[in-house]
């Protein structure tokens, strides 16, 4: 009986062990494999910058579109569109001279500025069928017409700035635009989309 009570004890007590190394081992690898999160795992390990950005891509057609859609949403006293011709772009309108609507038409070549906005260099433009000295025209224009506070003339230079970087979208001010490519020729337009 003794031996039996001795077996017994020597099983309970090896099982017990055996129980106390596995909750042991357990625990370890619980400890060593399954870590309490630290402030450091949520922050970022890239140096990032306070904007994030994405480029936006199109072309010629659906950038004329676009153009038209937004004339259509906010209709001038005086009639006019924008369109982006094969290597320029082109303002078309008309005034009323002497009872008789008379075609406005200007081209504009397209530079990208350093900081993405767009200066449209003044190329020609008529009334009619005569071509008008385009600094005397351009402040005239600039008199006359109401433009948005992010479009600029500069009659002496013949130039319109399109501050697209001054557009904002949101109240908040964090989204804007800035162009990065403009070429007509090779129908290539992309935008960036800074969101600060």
């Amino acid at each position: 009986m003794k031996n039996k009570a001795r077996a017994w004890q020597i099983t309970f007590f090896s099982l017990l062990g055996i129980i106390l190394v596995v909750i042991f081992t357990i625990f370890m690898m619980f400890q060593r494999y399954l870590p309490e999160v630290t402030d450091e795992h949520f922050m970022q390990h890239s140096k990032g910058t306070d904007e994030a950005t994405f480029t936006i891509q199109t072309n010629k057609q659906r950038l004329n579109q676009l153009i038209a859609s937004r004339i259509k949403e906010e209709p001038a006293e005086m009639p006019y569109m924008v369109e982006l011709l094969e290597d320029h772009v082109q303002f078309r309108s008309a005034i009323s001279v002497l009872g008789q609507r008379v075609p406005i038409t200007i081209n504009f070549l397209p530079e990208v500025l350093e900081n993405g906005d767009l200066l449209l260099r003044v190329e020609t433009f008529t009334l009619g069928l005569l071509n008008l000295p385009v600094e005397q025209v351009l402040q005239l224009i600039t008199s006359w017409i109401d433009l948005a506070d992010w479009i600029i003339t500069y009659p002496a230079d013949r130039v319109v700035e399109v501050k697209v970087t001054s557009i904002k979208l949101d109240e908040n001010e964090s989204i804007y635009f800035k162009f990065t490519t403009f070429d007509l020729e090779e129908d290539l337009i992309e935008l960036e989309m800074v969101i600060q």
